[in-house]
């Protein structure tokens, strides 16, 4: 099926906004086998979408952005027009709006009437987070698709039409992803190539992100994704932490709860970024206890009990200092786990003998403390990041070994 999304908006074009909405959508249709074969941004100007929709032949067009209440936010008059769409206020939709704004203890304007205008052949996309309804209609042999811009608001509507798609166009579209975690993309394509054409009808895509990298794997014949997907978890299985909907920080919790056991950080570098990841879990508060930002000298020696000759002759960022972190953060906290991190994060502070992205770790389980050195690229953040990745990860291999 020939798709193309159409994203409006003059704050995508001048660089104030990110076009997420795009690589959502894009993810979201490929789990049914729909590909999108052309993208474009527009301004909000009519002439511009006459002009994209007279270019293109796609049978499925998606709209993202201008169904607001403002002058500028034209997609359904000019689409509607466009099609030669017979409209209706849909009184349903108004009595929403109208709610929405009462509980926001706003007044609603006529600007907002607007957005209950829906085709009187088609589909709503209710919004619950937003005043502005989606649409989904018909025309000849096309398929036309508004969503609202912000991607909070678009992202339940898609799930529906995804849906929506699959039911009315038949589609028996099987697909498996898996999260993997301490291998390099460039070390797991070489390992990865036999996969690529080991059946003609699967395909296999990755996804690179920092610390990590996503397999998914698709096809329309279930037993021969099922037989790929067999082979590719029991070669990876060292790397594999999850599937899609899966963080390194859930797998985390799930498996301190399981094991029932409590765990304790104490980080430098990273400045609380491994604590921050494992609270965002629901469940956590049953298994993380405490976690300490000893970000100074000062602050390692005062609660930490680290020695100050280490500090001196080995400096802050060494393995004897991560050993001597970890060491008083678990005699302190008396957890089943504990963690330490300190490093440099740059850009300023390395050396040659201590380059930026240097970092430590040091753990703490069952009595036995075991200190870890890596070496990160990218700028601060990155760095930041990928040592909470190796921490997280240093944690869950700990834990199933």
């Amino acid at each position: 099926m020939k798709t193309a999304v159409i994203t409006v908006g003059k704050e995508l074009l001048t660089g104030r906004s990110i076009n997420s909405n795009l690589a959502t959508i894009a993810k979201a249709l490929l789990t049914i086998g729909i590909e999108i074969n052309r993208s474009f941004v527009i301004d909000d100007n009519k002439d511009e979408y006459h002009d994209i929709l007279e270019s293109i032949d796609a049978e499925l067009i998606i709209f993202t952005g201008g169904l607001g209440p403002t002058i500028d936010d034209i997609t359904k008059e000019v689409v509607f027009d466009y099609f030669d769409i017979e409209t209706v206020i849909d009184e349903r939709i108004l009595s929403e709006i109208k709610a929405y704004f009462a509980r926001m203890g706003r007044t609603m304007t006529d600007a907002n009437k607007k957005q209950a205008r829906t085709p009187k052949e088609g589909i709503v996309l209710d919004n619950t987070l937003g005043t502005a309804p989606g649409v989904y209609f018909k025309k000849h042999d096309q398929r036309i698709v508004l969503f609202p811009g912000p991607p909070h608001e678009m992202k339940p509507m898609l799930d529906k039409v995804v849906s929506l798609l699959k039911k009315e166009l038949h589609i028996n579209y099987y697909s498996q992803g898996f999260k993997l975690v301490g291998v390099g993309e460039s070390t797991l394509e070489e390992q990865m190539q036999a996969y690529y054409d080991m059946h003609p009808d699967v395909r296999v895509n990755p996804y690179a992100s920092v610390g990590e990298i996503k397999y998914i794997l698709y096809s329309y014949n279930k037993e021969a994704l099922e037989d790929v997907v067999k082979r590719f978890k029991k070669q990876f299985s060292q790397y594999i932490y999850g599937e899609l909907d899966d963080t390194l920080e859930s797998v985390v919790v799930r498996e301190l709860i399981q094991q029932n056991r409590q765990l304790s950080l104490a980080e430098s570098c990273t400045g609380g970024m491994i604590a921050s990841r494992i609270v965002n879990v629901s469940g956590a508060s049953k298994v993380f206890s405490e976690s300490l930002v000893t970000y100074s000298n000062t602050a390692k020696e005062r609660y930490l009990n680290v020695d100050h000759e280490i500090l001196l002759n080995d400096g802050a960022v060494s393995e004897a200092c991560a050993k001597a972190m970890v060491e008083g953060l678990a005699n302190a906290t008396q957890s089943d786990i504990a963690l330490a991190v300190t490093g440099i994060a740059g850009p300023s502070g390395g050396t040659d003998e201590k380059p930026v992205g240097l970092v430590y770790f040091g753990l703490y389980k069952d009595g036995k403390i075991t200190v870890k050195r890596n070496i990160f690229n990218g700028d601060r953040q990155m760095i930041r990041h990928r040592a909470s990745q190796y921490a997280l990860n240093m944690i869950r291999k700990a834990m199933i070994e």
